[in-house]
């Protein structure tokens, strides 16, 4: 019997968007699920979830947009960079980190309120996954990457998703470190003849899968602690043995997809001039490798949470002028702050215009993508956890609304964290721990 292998590719592309989605997973619930393209005989293209990270907040009165009488957001003074993408946006104030009584570990503890769903009791110790891993593994189980993460501040440390409390996702620092991730060994690009796949990729399948009688004999000698350890290792080495796995397969490439240059060497580094510049382009090479399906989560940082920024020439950093500089007895507000606050925002803009700028189907990339930005803090100069800003971009499918301006009442932030699993197709019904636990999803998303 011969197999016609572009409707071959095509059923592994669907098996794999949307395998285990909690909405159903029987044939039933195909035609909710499925863009009307795909009964037309069109292209399905693939959604995608990421996260997008800036530090310290922002200025009380001067971020959050009001609504005016025609529908549209009003923005103020530190959210107006967005002013050009803000019809994509979604602006939410009032959730709290809720810590019942537990520290506040500064530029911490409100990060994985809402990432983790627990109040950690100790600095620096994460005491779980972060959400967005869940996701990934529900939604790149079939992609070449699981996650392709990058800091613009030229930091591996500056990243805030961890698959588990001791395993922190790496990202790329620079440019070309993010490229090669993406376009360089073992990217397959299209056209380059017959695939055949590479004989060291079998034999390193074939060693990895051999070694379960070990393992089970190895956790017979092991207490309950090491236990766990070792399985979050051979975890990781599954995910290894899934993606040499994909690399035997035909890898199912977009027509749409663009391979760029390599970017020109770039150090990495808190000048806010280069921050800008490698964050420029670290987001459209991730917008490129969205296109080309390399991936379909993500992790973005601008700027890390005690936020290191500053202007080239000048000692006081964004973290030292929160703290040590003066409010203008005029206006009312910490100048030199707030200039940081816009910078942030401007660093947001060219993110979801790299998204907007790839043509996907009738619509855009940004249009198959949501985008959860958030920062660690709401007012930095007193390490407020209270009102954290955060935003979404992006209408998912058009499963999201966008242009909404949702307050909370001092609701857990954990709120949040449970709308965008179950929005992404998760089959979680609870989020989060003691007074942050949540069954309550933000449906004023919903499209």
């Amino acid at each position: 019997m011969s197999i016609d292998r572009k409707s071959l590719s095509r059923r592994s592309l669907l098996r794999g968007m949307f395998q285990g989605t909690a909405i159903g997973v029987g044939l039933p619930w195909l035609e909710c699920l499925v863009p009307s393209a795909l009964a037309e005989g069109g292209a399905v293209h693939p959604l995608r979830f990421g996260t997008w990270f800036w530090g310290l907040g922002v200025t009380p009165g001067r971020w959050t947009p009001s609504v005016g009488e025609n529908g549209e957001l009003n923005l103020l003074a530190e959210s107006a960079p967005l002013e050009s993408v803000k019809q994509h946006l979604n602006f939410m104030t009032g959730f709290d980190a809720i810590l019942d009584g537990r520290p506040n570990h500064v530029h911490f503890s409100g990060t994985f309120a809402l990432r983790s769903g627990i109040a950690c009791q100790k600095i620096g110790q994460v005491e779980g996954p972060t959400f967005e891993n869940h996701i990934a593994d529900h939604m790149s189980a079939s992609t070449r990457f699981k996650t392709i993460d990058f800091a613009a501040t030229g930091n591996p440390r500056d990243a805030y998703s961890f698959r588990s409390a001791q395993v922190r996702n790496t990202p790329e620092a620079t440019p070309v470190e993010l490229y090669n991730r993406i376009f360089g060994a073992g990217f397959q690009r299209p056209g380059e003849g017959e695939f055949e796949p590479d004989p060291r990729t079998l034999s390193r399948l074939s060693v990895l899968s051999v070694v379960g009688e070990q393992r089970r004999a190895l956790e017979a000698q092991l207490g309950r602690e090491d236990r766990q350890r070792l399985d979050q290792y051979f975890t990781s080495v599954r995910e290894v043995e899934q993606q040499l796995e994909l690399q035997t397969q035909e890898p199912v490439i977009p027509e749409a997809c663009t391979i760029p240059e390599s970017p020109l060497q770039a150090e990495g580094n808190y000048d806010l001039a280069n921050v800008h510049a490698n964050h420029a382009v670290m987001s459209r090479l991730l917008a490129l490798a969205l296109a080309c399906d390399q991936t379909r989560n993500f992790n973005a940082l601008f700027s890390n949470s005690a936020s290191s920024l500053h202007r080239s020439g000048e000692a006081s950093s964004h973290h030292l002028f929160t703290h040590e500089e003066f409010t203008d007895s005029d206006l009312g507000y910490q100048v030199e702050t707030s200039h940081f606050v816009v910078e942030n925002m401007k660093g947001f803009a060219t993110f979801i215009e790299a998204l907007a700028a790839i043509p996907e189907g009738d619509g855009t990339l940004l249009d198959n993508t949501l985008v959860l930005a958030h920062s660690d803090t709401s007012w930095a100069k007193i390490h407020a956890v209270q009102n954290i800003p955060m935003m979404t971009a992006g209408s998912f499918g058009g499963r999201v609304k966008t242009g909404e301006n949702i307050v909370a009442n001092g609701d857990p932030i954990t709120r949040v964290g449970l709308t965008m699993q179950q929005i992404t197709g998760l089959p979680v019904e609870s989020y989060g721990t003691r007074s942050m636990e949540t069954s309550s999803p933000v449906t004023q998303l919903y499209a």
